[in-house]
Parts: structure tokens; sequence; C-alpha cells
């Protein structure tokens, strides 16, 4: 039975940026990832923050778009337009994104097993195993230490007592290819996407107009999709469909508790994205950068029970506990609020110069500080206020 130091299950960014990191320190790392190809497919908007870009060195990676705008639309079509000094995120070829953090840590020495599903998961005083199921063929491979960052699956978090995720968006995307589309959208509504929203996320490829058009809701998101499709067809601004149409879901709050012992989840896995939009690219990388220093920590001290990896969960709450608890608590207001009241909000924004202040606050990936702008502000409060007592 093969023995490694660290053993990821899930070759996406966070399994990935874990794996590399470590591998620098000289670990010797495991990547199991299902599927035969890292990053496809590609279960994503391709929209990444600019941040991103600095915490992974990225910045040399070709984009297909650059978002320096965003307008938002409310139900009865009232736009309110963010253009903030700096370009607000990136669209990129997704599986090319994931392909090149792959690449990176395997540069610095993680080896990978592709096409590969981890099946099961046991502990043992002295390791984990790994069951890994290749082609039918099931071996198993123990580790000191396993980092689940196989994306919103849950049933070897719950095995281990770390619990799941309370609260799931489901969403659907499209790629298509697009004339007249040309400003990043997002559109809000119970008859767009219930409890959520749309957008549309225009680029080039090949010097030709595509867009990504996509819709999150808390019913299943594939019929809102198609309307919302159909509504850009018939002014011909979608010419023709690309790429089939991808489902999947995001975690909105995040597990009881991301260790257990020999055990760290980071990313999806672990529900570390934004409640306000169920983006979880970085927050998954942060998740990813405080395991793998947990886990140099417990190769230090050549401990891997759960109270010395309890400090994981210290360290990624430190960095972003506040943002997720200040989303879910705007989100659940959100989602109680009717569309007559989220007219009346985008009014509001637009008539009395609360909009330069929103602006200047607004940064892709933090949302705490605009949710507090927006709650202590007289008039939006008083609107936000309605979602809470109902």
């Amino acid at each position: 039975m093969p023995l490694h130091d660290v053993v990821v299950v899930g070759g996406g960014p966070a399994g990935c940026y874990a794996a590399g990191l470590l591998a620098r320190h000289g670990v010797d790392v495991l990547v199991v990832e299902e599927h035969s190809t890292i990053g496809e497919p590609v279960d994503c908007s391709g929209v990444v923050g600019a941040e991103t870009f600095d915490v992974l060195a990225l910045q040399s990676l070709p984009v297909l778009g650059t978002i320096r705008e965003l307008t938002l639309i409310s139900p009865s079509q009232i736009p309110v337009k963010f253009s903030p000094p700096a370009p607000l995120a990136f669209v990129v070829d997704r599986a090319a994104f994931d392909q090149a953090i792959a690449r990176r840590a395997g540069a610095a020495g993680v080896q990978f097993r592709t096409g590969a599903r981890a099946t099961d998961l046991t502990i043992s005083d002295c390791w984990a195993s790994v069951d890994i199921d290749e082609q039918g063929a099931v071996e198993s491979v123990k580790a000191r230490v396993v980092i689940l960052a196989g994306g919103p699956r849950y049933r070897l978090q719950q095995k281990l007592g770390m619990g799941r995720p309370s609260a799931f968006l489901r969403t659907a995307q499209v790629e298509v290819r697009s004339s007249g589309l040309e400003e990043t959208q997002v559109y809000l509504g119970e008859g767009v996407a219930p409890g959520s929203f749309a957008w549309v996320v225009p680029f080039r490829r090949n010097g030709v107009g595509h867009a990504r058009i996509g819709v999150s809701s808390k019913q299943v998101a594939g019929p809102f999709l198609q309307r919302f499709v159909d509504r850009f067809k018939e002014t011909g601004a979608v010419e023709a469909v690309t790429a089939p149409p991808r489902s999947w879901v995001i975690p909105l709050t995040s597990l009881r508790r991301t260790y257990a012992d020999r055990v760290l989840a980071v990313g999806d896995a672990a529900g570390q994205t934004k409640p306000t939009t169920g983006g979880g690219l970085f927050y998954g990388l942060l998740g990813a950068a405080a395991a793998a220093e947990t886990v140099m920590d417990g190769l230090g001290k050549s401990r891997f029970d759960a109270a010395t990896l309890k400090g994981y969960e210290a360290r990624w709450r430190a960095r972003l506990g506040r943002e997720i608890k200040t989303g879910g608590f705007f989100r659940r207001l959100f989602e109680h609020l009717k569309d007559s009241e989220i007219d009346d909000l985008f009014r509001i924004v637009r008539s009395n110069g609360i909009l330069p202040a929103v602006t200047s606050k607004a940064r892709f990936d933090w949302h705490k500080d605009v949710i507090l702008l927006a709650l202590k502000h007289p008039s939006l409060g008083q609107i936000f206020l309605k979602g809470l007592t109902r």
C-alpha cells in the first residue's frame, strides 16, 4: 500500500494550490482527480477577481475579457451601474486556468492520478487510508493527512462527523455566440432567478463576441436559464449556443467543522464560498493556504489528530469568518424581499448620492463593507428590515 505525506482528493484550484504549497516545502503529495483531464468539465462562470491573480501570481495567464463595469438590473428593469477605478474581475478560460495551477503544482513535485475516484476514507492511529477506484480497479493509498478538495460532495465529511452545508444554490449556465452583449449585467427578480440572480458575462474568443449566460436559484435553475436565454434570442443578441448547458450546485454555508483526525476540507468541500454570490474560487484558495500551513505545523510535530488540525479552522475563519457571517445574514434578508422592495432599493441608490460611496467600497471578493454601508443607511435599512421581520 503506497504511503504519502498528503493525499489531496480533488484536482481543482484549491486542491492543487494546497498541494503545490506543500510540495515546495519538500512534502510528498499525491492529488487524486476523478476526471481524466484537470479543469474539465467546467462548472463555473469563469469570472475571477483581480485579487486572485495576485494570490496565485498568475498575471501572465491570458484572459478573455476584463470586467471594468457592472450593471445591476432590478425586477422592473431599473439599472444601477458600478464603475470602480480599478478592474473588478477578469473573464478566463477556466479549464486553462485550473490547468495552469496544476502544472505549477506538478513542477513543484506533486504527483497526479487522474481518472481516479476516491470512494472511501478510513482513519487509524497511524495513517489515513484512501480507497481509489481507477477504471474499476480499487486500490488503497495511505497518507499522514488527507485534504478533501473534491467540490460540493459531502459523504466522506459526514462519515467523519464534519457535517454538510445547510443551504445550496442551484446553478445553470450556457455559453453563446453573441452580438450586442457588451457589458456585464446582473439581473434580479423572482421571475428571473428566485432567491438569487442571473448574469450575462461578455467576452471575445478569436475576435468573435461570446457571452456566458447563467442563472443561480434556490429552485431548479434549468427552466429559468432557458427563459433567460430566450429573452436574448428574441432580440437577436444571442446568435447561437456554442456549448451545452452545465448545471451544478453551490454551498452557501460552511461545514459544522472543517477538520477531523488526519483530515482537512478546503474550498467547496468545506463550504468556503461567498454567501452573497456563491463564488468560491478566492475563498477556496485562502482556505488551501491555511490548510497547507496547518499541515506543515503537523508535520513538524508529527501530530495529525483533530486537536492539532483544529488550528486550520481558526486560521481560515480569522480571514473569512466575518465576511461569510455578514454575507450569510445579508442573503437571508435579501431572499425575503419582494420584487417591489428590490425596485425601491434601486431607486434609492440611484437618487440620493449613495452610489459613489458604494462604488468606493466595492470589491469583487469582499462584500462586508458594502453590506454594512447599505444596512446602516436609513432608507435602505428600512427596506431590509422588512425582510428581517418576515
